[in-house]
């Protein structure tokens, strides 16, 4: 700065105009080229930012999707043991061998029956990366579309293992409460009722039952329903992991 005040004293002495005014033009190119520069770097330095955040994000959502995976593998096993149970179940009311016999002894081999599971995808940098808005920074279409497919997905399935719930809950475990009688199969549940109706403990309760057939008809292709989605959930998780992975190795 000291070198151009002491070239624009001697312009101004020789009072020169044309000179003096070329050199101004030039001046101030130079402090025009100099701001470019300077918010040229600034917005690389900026850019880097961003990327490291996204990568990070990127990163996180891995972990959740990883996550995801194990539970929605836990959610196959699950509903493979409702299908073997039912299968029991079936056998319980169809085959004469176990007609007039104590249901009691079946009670654990049929436990599943009744049971509840709910899978929650695991959204954690998702929603982060939606709050923080670190999706304008990803330009990767096919990423962005794959990361909300999955999601999407999950959310769906998220909703129908909640209703599969409410399905248990109305046609396994009301007829449950409405038939059997638990104080046979947890006898410390009512300690001062000392008798039983044996009629109760009996397999024949169910056999013959068509509410009951119908309900574990239901629970089956339920069970089935639940397999195929996370198994489709699986696939979706892992190909999306791999997006990433390339994306992140580019970036």
């Amino acid at each position: 700065m000291k070198i151009f005040r002491n070239i624009r004293k001697q312009l101004a002495a020789q009072n020169n105009v044309a000179k003096y005014m070329r050199y101004a033009i030039g001046e101030i190119l130079l402090v025009v080229i100099g701001i470019l520069i300077a918010l040229g770097i600034n917005n690389w330095n900026e850019s880097k930012k961003e990327q490291a955040i996204l990568n990070a994000s990127l990163s996180s959502l891995k972990i959740n999707l990883i996550k995801d995976i194990e539970n929605l593998n836990k959610q196959i096993n699950y509903n493979k043991i409702v299908q073997e149970q039912i299968d029991f179940a079936f056998r319980i009311i169809s085959l004469p061998k176990y007609a007039d016999a104590r249901l009691s002894i079946y009670a654990d081999s049929m436990a599943a029956i009744a049971d509840e599971r709910t899978f929650y995808p695991i959204t954690t940098a998702f929603k982060s990366m939606e709050s923080g808005a670190h999706f304008r920074w990803l330009n990767n279409q096919e990423l962005t579309e794959s990361i909300y497919k999955y999601y999407a997905l999950a959310e769906r399935f998220s909703g129908i293992t909640s209703e599969n719930n409410q399905y248990v809950k109305k046609h396994i475990e009301s007829f449950i409460y409405g038939v059997m009688e638990f104080g046979t199969f947890f006898s410390n549940a009512n300690p001062y009722a000392n008798k039983r109706d044996l009629k109760l403990d009996n397999t024949n309760i169910l056999r013959g039952n068509n509410v009951f057939e119908n309900a574990l008809i239901g629970r089956k292709f339920r069970a089935g329903g639940e397999i195929n989605w996370s198994e489709d959930a699986i696939k979706n998780a892992n190909d999306l992991i791999s997006t990433i992975d390339k994306y992140l190795n580019n970036n």
